[in-house]
């Protein structure tokens, strides 16, 4: 538990210096978008049915990445409440819980970030009990008890009796670091799936979890894609076992310009008419 313990004080204290690249553009598309508001009646619609299209693909790619069977538009009907297979055997069952249970984090994630709630444990906890439909009702919610693994993967996470300590030091170094938001955000991401502090369903919590982060700090939130799935828990994996961030900051860095140039372009097309 030590190691790991100093392995996230190490990653909430970074040379930002080391990530200026990436950091800074960023920055720069963030705050061109920031730049753009207050929006017009338009340009707010715009932006709501750009947001409605988001969460369909956020969670058709967190929901893929767990190696859902469901399309982007069985995705999209899931959430409309009109996707249902008639087979209950049929293993999109357990998949559209799961996409309904990310849409349903994400709203209460939303709902505490615009009342401005600090991010505690018992706020993760309430956010995948929210997420983790697919579990069984007694683990979500509550901390694993018992030994767990990511398989296919090199990373060693936390026993089930060190979970409760490791998670509150995690919280502790989220509060009192001074990092950048992007950094603090990945960092975040990857000492929490290094923990694995729930049976289940803590890929999908860390992500909605990281963009409640992201846009805390008034950045956009991103939808890492199941495209890049091998990268991506690589790089986790690269920080956890390597003591290797860059990969998973420029990841979640890269992605942050990718979605605030997407909605400054909606935005100014929109102006522009």
């Amino acid at each position: 538990m030590a190691e790991l313990s100093e392995k996230m004080c190490q990653a909430f204290h970074l040379a930002s210096e080391e990530y200026a690249d990436v950091l800074a553009a960023a920055d720069d598309a963030s705050q061109r978008l920031s730049d753009l508001y207050p929006l017009s009646d338009d340009e707010r619609l715009a932006i709501s049915d750009y947001d409605a299209a988001f969460l369909v693909r956020f969670t058709y790619n967190s929901v893929a990445i767990e190696g859902s069977t469901l399309s982007l538009m069985d995705t999209a009907l899931v959430l409309e409440g009109e996707f249902m297979p008639s087979d209950p055997a049929d293993k999109r069952l357990s998949d559209i819980f799961a996409a309904r249970g990310i849409a349903d984090g994400v709203a209460f994630s939303q709902a505490a970030r615009e009342k401005d709630a600090c991010l505690t444990e018992d706020l993760i906890k309430d956010i995948h009990e929210r997420t983790a439909l697919d579990c069984q009702p007694r683990t979500r919610g509550s901390y694993r008890a018992h030994p767990a693994m990511i398989v296919g993967s090199k990373t060693n996470v936390a026993a089930a009796s060190q979970v409760r300590s490791l998670m509150g030091d995690l919280l502790f170094q989220i509060a009192n670091t001074e990092e950048h938001p992007i950094i603090a955000a990945s960092a975040f991401h990857a000492m929490f799936e290094h923990i694995h502090p729930f049976t289940d369903g803590n890929g999908r919590t860390g992500r909605i979890v990281m963009n409640f982060m992201l846009e805390q700090s008034a950045y956009p939130p991103i939808a890492l894609k199941a495209a890049d799935r091998a990268s991506y828990l690589a790089a986790l994996e690269d920080w956890q076992v390597r003591d290797n961030p860059r990969p998973l900051v420029a990841l979640v860095a890269n992605q942050v310009v990718e979605e605030a140039n997407t909605r400054i372009e909606l935005i100014l097309e929109t102006r522009g008419r």
